[in-house]
């Protein structure tokens, strides 16, 4: 067999080894669930057999679950609950073995690859910082669907259950060990055979039996909790599968048995959801970026050029990432300013003492850019005029040392056109952060035609180093997102300029998912970002008109308290009607396509590698809603 390895012992114990070919980790794929059903099978036939274990052959993990790119095989609920019979019936054939079973693990075991286990008897872990135990299902849009949810709750009872289904959210070896998840712990990986065949003699061939749990007294106001915790700002509409997740233990609590047979009737109608093909896009999308930027970018040492808030953000977020960070200004108070703000940045996220203490201590101020001699990378956050970037450039080039990348943030000059004053315009490369920097995972690596490939690859790097998204863009008017974005937003003032209401424009889109409409979007941005931003791009006049009009009556939005709404404090008052929904679904459909236009648009003239990456742009960087997959593959399903 090509995944799974057998043997046999004296004592009549069988050593089941899964270890997938041609793959790093393990993953049940189609093929693999077909060789362990041919030797489940085989197995229920050997009388002899005194027990079986079950362990990894990869070293560090034992299974990541199903291979989620298999799912887009199965086409239709048909093929889907065909599918999850078979698993049923393997997981279910395990589980009837006449003789004690027990399975060891080290590492990651979530999805299926928690189901797998969940069948067998007795369950080792290694108390690890690797091992990890979950369910992440929720998170593409369905629930376990192998016979996990019935077999969760026998072993860890009603508010357990729920908690690891709902939240999708690992948990480590010894809280798993606490709640009943597993039954034993060792210390290490090479402990866990001789656990597992101490545990097996100790059955003496005689199989044991599990307790099923009882329904607890207080089991309504379990749902409730969980009812406020995950459903009170989600809707069914868009993201069904937390709903289900509910329905399906409060109707078959009573009999986990009938809870794991249910799952053929409701896994596939959740996996043949709009939702979960559009959050199995964005588990693909999430996959491919982060390898793009998986590696050592060979930085080191980071200079950050721009006091301000985005430069202050990028030179604290990368001390706290580890980097070592010098941070130039040519008003000293504005280094001060953005080193307190990293202190509030480090008691927020680091919580210890010591952990602030070191990001701080990786944090100097260097208000006359020494420290550009030695960084392993300059970045400038400076303001957005070409004659300022120009004169950094020509500053930054003359003391880099000769390998240092050369790193812009702007949002919308050209590369092309900072490059003309450099010597060596093959490092010239765009980092472009989205605001707030330390919230949103976005970066934009930009490139022009005389970028260096290797330059390209080290920002790509470096952005991965940082935990951030990274996507690459060709150097073009609004690089990815806010070519697409502001379209949009001009798109929805226009409208509104014709006479459709704010609110209700406003209202579609929150209705679609988008965390608020393009008109808001506006205020909360700034009227004269809005504007600003634009202008490379084009605004349509009406919309720079109106645009400008409140600019100089000073009505900028979120900022001075009044723009197309008025504002108490970071909220927009509007009225926030209720309005037929077929009527909301037709107007967010009509706001979308400028947006989807300008992302097919970049697709064609390679702005992105893709229809998938200007999909994670959208998403990564303006909240499009994740569970509609981005905005093309959201058209493209409108088509079908």
């Amino acid at each position: 067999m090509a995944h799974w390895k057998m043997d046999c012992d004296a004592d009549g114990y069988v050593w089941l080894t899964i270890d997938v070919a041609d793959k790093s980790v393990n993953v049940l794929t189609h093929e693999v669930l077909d060789e362990l059903d041919e030797l489940v099978s085989n197995l229920s036939k050997q009388e002899e057999i005194k027990g079986l274990a079950l362990l990894s052959g990869k070293s560090g993990g034992f299974v990541y679950g199903a291979d989620v790119r298999q799912f887009e095989l199965l086409k239709d609920a048909e093929t889907v609950a065909t599918h999850i019979n078979k698993a049923h019936h393997i997981m279910n054939s395990i589980a009837n073995l006449p003789y004690p079973t027990v399975v060891g693990i080290e590492g990651i075991a979530v999805g299926g690859g928690l189901e797998l286990p969940l069948v067998f008897d007795h369950i080792i872990v290694t108390a690890s910082p690797k091992t990890q135990l979950g369910f992440p299902e929720v998170g593409l849009g369905i629930l376990p669907g192998y016979g996990g949810s019935g077999r969760a709750y026998r072993r860890v009872g009603l508010a357990m259950a729920l908690e690891l289904m709902l939240t999708g959210k690992s948990v480590d070896a010894n809280k798993a060990f606490a709640i009943g998840l597993v039954d034993q712990l060792v210390d290490n990986e090479g402990e866990l055979r001789d656990a597992a065949k101490a545990w097996l003699k100790a059955q003496n061939g005689v199989k044991p039996q599990r307790d099923m749990q009882p329904v607890p007294d207080d089991a309504d106001a379990i749902f409730r909790a969980a009812g406020d915790a995950h459903l009170s700002r989600a809707r069914a509409d868009h993201t069904p599968a937390p709903f289900a997740i509910i329905d399906h233990i409060r109707d078959h609590m009573t009999d986990p048995q009938a809870m794991t047979d249910a799952e053929l009737i409701i896994f596939p109608a959740l996996m043949t959801s709009p939702a979960s093909k559009g959050l199995r896009r964005l588990f693909d999308y999430k996959d491919k970026v982060r390898k793009s930027g998986r590696g050592d970018s060979g930085v080191k040492h980071l200079h950050v050029i721009g006091g301000g808030v985005m430069g202050g953000d990028i030179a604290a977020y990368s001390a706290m990432s580890g980097f070592t960070v010098t941070l130039s200004d040519q008003n000293p108070d504005a280094i001060d300013k953005a080193i307190e703000r990293a202190k509030v940045l480090y008691e927020r996220r680091l919580k210890t003492e010591d952990k602030i203490a070191d990001a701080m201590a990786r944090l100097t101020a260097d208000p006359d850019g020494h420290g550009m001699a030695k960084a392993d990378l300059i970045i400038e956050a400076v303001a957005e005029r070409l004659d300022v970037k120009q004169a950094v450039f020509r500053d930054m080039e003359s003391r880099a040392k000769s390998d240092a990348i050369l790193a812009t943030n702007t949002s919308s000059i050209p590369l092309a056109s900072i490059a003309e004053v450099l010597t060596h315009p093959e490092r010239l490369v765009g980092i472009h952060f989205f605001n707030p920097m330390p919230v949103l995972p976005l970066v934009e690596i930009i490139w022009a035609d005389t970028t260096a490939a290797a330059i390209t690859d080290r920002a790509m790097r470096f952005a991965g180093q940082l935990k951030k998204m990274p996507i690459r863009c060709k150097s073009a008017p609004g690089f990815m997102v806010n070519r697409a974005l502001l379209p949009y937003i001009y798109g929805g003032i226009d409208k509104m300029l014709a006479g459709t209401d704010a609110d209700r424009i406003d209202e579609a889109m929150v209705d679609y998912g988008m965390p608020m409409g393009p008109i808001e979007l506006a205020d909360q941005i700034g009227l004269d970002v809005t504007l600003d931003a634009g202008l490379p791009l084009g605004v349509p006049d009406q919309v720079a008109a109106v645009l400008q009009d409140h600019i100089d009556q000073g009505k900028l939005g979120r900022k001075s308290g009044s723009g197309f709404y008025q504002w108490d404090g970071k909220k927009a008052i509007r009225p926030r009607h209720q309005y037929p929904a077929g009527e909301l679904a037709a107007l967010a459909e009509e706001l979308l396509l400028p947006m989807i236009e300008e992302c097919q648009s970049a697709v064609d003239e390679g702005v992105v590698e893709n229809a998938d990456m200007a999909d994670a742009g959208m998403i990564f960087g303006t909240g499009f809603p994740g569970f509609r997959g981005g905005p093309l593959f959201w058209a493209s399903q409108q088509k079908k």
